[in-house]
């Protein structure tokens, strides 16, 4: 059963259960809205599943360190340069554009109010485009490409741009937890886990996790230095001094630029291009710097940004642990808040596509899960897909830290060689939402094989969707 809650300020929430059904990823739904009680149960409507959905252009921004060259954008008018873009290499006009869907698991401040709403205004799209925000903390940017894709083959739109936001430096990951004007959220559900410890937060949890699985500091140090090392072979790239690492309680610093993966900058919407099999930096658009109070020196307002920048954290072994004194986790194998905006435009029908949807699934799990029952949702996706994992050739999943992949490959039972073979976010930096969609920009602008297979997963639940290339 899945639970959609109606605060005032959402859509069509009961036509988007009507699109659950059509995609199979619902039996049965409840939608509560808050201000009056009132509670109305959907049933599945006769509606036909079999419309293919592609994906017919992506495009991102790079990857850039917390208070770097993108801080000074406001989201909105990030995504909608973005979303701009994304029309333009699909060939599409805007009048074609049904609906935005945004992947956000803060959407509060520059990021609320509708950020959808808001990016089709700033785009300067016609003012019918509809709008939808998706927040499903460490999912939302995948589960927002299966709600869109749910509306697509209910047959509720024909094109839908999905975008996910990760502008750390601008909204902070757990900003909508930060400032409780009007109530701490989850009201006293951690009362309910207080004898195990209580609720923790992502990294903590994986630690605990890793622990538990007989994963040491040093499985852990090697697993951050293979994905640095794949991310810098991914592509050309330059090197630039490391910056200073703390630890503290909470999210370790160290995002300095060491490397980045270079591309060809031109002006604000350039595509990069990228030299090497993986490298997919043809999915980036350089967008014009508006950089932060801790910028590289020699950046200037309006520099095409197009380097992914992956962080130089010197010798693993010197480090000292994140959190606990005998901690696994440090400020190399935890992937810092990064900046970022990714996009992918979903159309009705393969013509001219990149990809098609070819399973989804989801899951929730234990809150002690650093997965989020991860397994479960990637059966779900390859019985939809007809095919079994051996035949998946790409996994990408998000690294919230490095303890993700190994604990990945555990539950599925493969080999960790297979995950993430371009590198991840504990590489370069973790742009939430934007990093969940950047695991399809990469992998389909360079696809590596005709089955490939994109994961996000934390302790607040898991998705995952199989794409085909062989279209």
């Amino acid at each position: 059963m899945l639970w959609f809650i109606c605060c005032g300020s959402c859509g069509d929430v009961g036509g988007l259960c009507e699109e659950l059904f059509a995609a199979g990823q619902a039996e049965r739904t409840v939608v509560a809205h808050v201000a009056t009680g009132a509670v109305a149960r959907g049933r599945h409507l006769s509606v036909g599943t079999d419309a293919a959905v592609a994906v017919v252009a992506v495009a991102r921004t790079a990857v850039r360190p917390l208070d770097g060259e993108l801080a000074g954008w406001n989201p909105v008018e990030l995504a909608a340069a973005v979303g701009r873009e994304v029309l333009e290499r699909a060939g599409l006009h805007a009048g074609e554009l049904d609906e935005v869907a945004v992947g956000c698991p803060d959407p509060v401040g520059a990021c609320g109010a509708d950020a959808a709403r808001a990016i089709v205004l700033a785009a300067g799209w016609p003012v019918s485009v509809g709008g939808l925000v998706v927040d499903r903390a460490e999912t939302s940017g995948l589960a927002a490409v299966q709600a869109a894709t749910a509306a697509i083959r209910g047959g509720q739109a024909r094109t839908v741009l999905v975008v996910g936001l990760g502008l750390c430096s601008v909204v902070p990951p757990g900003a909508a937890a930060l400032k409780r004007i009007y109530g701490a959220p989850w009201g006293g559900v951690a009362e309910r886990f207080a004898a195990d410890g209580g609720l923790l937060p992502g990294p903590r949890v994986s630690e605990r996790a890793a622990r538990a699985e007989g994963i040491g500091r040093g499985g852990l140090d090697a697993a951050a230095e293979e994905s640095r090392r794949r991310r810098i072979a991914s592509g050309t790239a330059e090197t630039s001094p490391k910056t200073e690492t703390t630890t503290g309680t909470g999210a370790s610093k160290g995002t300095g630029a060491a490397t980045e993966t270079e591309t060809n900058p031109k002006s604000e919407t350039t595509t990069g291009t990228g030299t090497m099999g993986m490298s997919a930096s043809t999915a980036i658009v350089a967008v014009a710097a508006r950089p932060g109070n801790t910028a590289a020196r020699g950046v200037y307002r309006g520099d095409p940004v197009a380097k992914d920048a992956v962080r130089d954290w010197g010798d693993t072994g010197e480090l000292p642990p994140a959190f606990d004194s005998d901690g696994l986790l440090t400020a190399a194998t935890f992937a810092p808040p990064a900046d970022g905006v990714a996009a992918v435009l979903l159309h009705a029908g393969p013509a001219t596509a990149l990809a098609t949807v070819a399973g989804m699934g989801r899951a929730a799990g234990d809150p002690f899960d650093p997965l989020g029952n991860a397994g479960t949702a990637v059966s779900r996706a390859l019985a939809e897909a007809g095919v079994e994992l051996d035949a998946v050739d790409d996994i990408s999943v998000v690294e919230h830290d490095a303890a993700t992949a190994m604990l990945l490959a555990q539950s599925l039972n493969i080999d960790s060689a297979r995950i993430n073979r371009g590198g991840g976010a504990v590489a370069m930096g973790n742009s939430g939402a934007a990093e969940e969609l950047r695991l399809i920009t990469d992998a389909l602008a360079a696809p590596t094989g005709e089955r490939l297979l994109t994961i996000s997963a934390g302790p607040t639940g898991s998705t995952a969707i199989i794409w085909r290339t062989d279209i």
